[in-house]
C-alpha cells in the first residue's frame, strides 16, 4: 500500500490560493549547501530556485540539524518542460521493470517517483516541483560527503523503488537514523514528507494542504524569468 501521490486526483482536488510570494535563488543569497545539479541538464539553471518561505523555513531546518551536519539541496523547482522528461523517462523505465501492467497501471505507477502534469483525460495537474514550495534533500558532513541513506540520491533512476522508501526495510541502523534526522528537523521546520521518497519534502502546495488538513494550497505553479 502506496501513500498518496502528489498527483493523485484527491490531491489534484485541493484548491490554490495563490500568495504571490517570488522565487529565490539560494545560489545568490547563501546560508544553505547546494549541487551538483540533479537528474539531467535542463535543470540547471532552475534547481537552486524556491519560494521565499521556502528558503526561510529551510534555513530553520538547518539551525535544528546538530554542528557540522548540513542540509544539502538536491532539487528545488523544476520547470514543466523538465517535469514532462522526467515522467516520460521514468515511465518507460516502469514498463521495462513491470511489462504486463495496463496503460492506467502504469501511469499510476510511474506518478509513484515523478509527478505527472497531466492525467491521461487531459486534466492538468500541478506537479510539486513546479511551485518551488517542493525540496529533494539530503545532509552532508562538514567534508562535503553526504552521509549514509542507504542510497546515493543522484542515482534514485537506478534504485529500486522499494529503497526509495522513507520507511525502507532494508537498510542499516545508520543510513535509517540520517533519514530519521532529516525527516525531524524539516517536520519541525513544517514540511511534509512524500513517503515514498525519503528525501522529497513540501510546504504550501497542494500535497501539503491535503496531508496536514488545510483547505487549500498557499503555492501553485509558478515560473522565473
Amino acid at each position: 500500500m502506496h501513500q498518496l501521490a502528489p498527483s493523485s486526483s484527491q490531491v489534484l482536488a485541493v484548491p490554490v490560493q495563490e500568495c504571490g510570494e517570488p522565487l529565490v535563488n539560494i545560489r545568490l543569497l547563501g546560508g544553505l549547501q547546494y549541487g551538483p545539479p540533479p537528474e539531467c541538464p535542463e535543470t540547471g539553471d532552475d534547481y537552486t530556485f524556491v519560494r521565499a518561505g521556502i528558503y526561510t523555513r529551510l534555513l530553520h531546518a538547518q539551525s535544528l540539524l546538530p554542528v557540522g551536519i548540513y542540509l544539502r539541496l538536491y532539487e528545488g523547482y523544476r520547470s514543466l518542460n523538465v517535469q514532462k522528461i522526467l515522467f516520460v523517462n521514468e515511465m518507460k523505465r516502469v514498463r521495462k521493470r513491470l511489462p504486463e501492467i495496463s496503460k492506467a497501471e502504469l501511469f499510476d505507477e510511474t506518478t509513484r517517483m515523478v509527478s505527472a502534469v497531466a492525467y491521461p483525460d487531459g486534466t492538468l495537474n500541478i506537479p510539486p516541483h513546479n511551485t518551488g514550495a517542493a525540496v529533494d534533500l539530503f545532509l552532508v558532513d562538514e567534508s562535503g560527503t553526504m552521509l549514509d541513506f542507504g542510497m546515493d540520491i543522484y542515482r534514485w533512476t537506478e534504485t529500486a523503488p522499494d529503497l526509495c522508501l522513507t520507511q525502507a526495510s532494508s537498510i542499516s541502523a545508520a543510513a535509517m537514523a540520517n533519514r530519521v534526522l532529516l525527516g525531524d528537523v524539516m517536520s519541525r521546520a513544517g514540511f511534509v514528507n512524500y513517503l515514498q521518497e525519503w528525501w522529497h519534502f513540501s510546504y504550501g502546495d497542494r500535497f501539503w494542504a491535503y496531508l496536514s488538513g488545510h483547505d487549500h494550497a498557499i503555492y501553485g505553479g509558478t515560473r522565473h524569468q
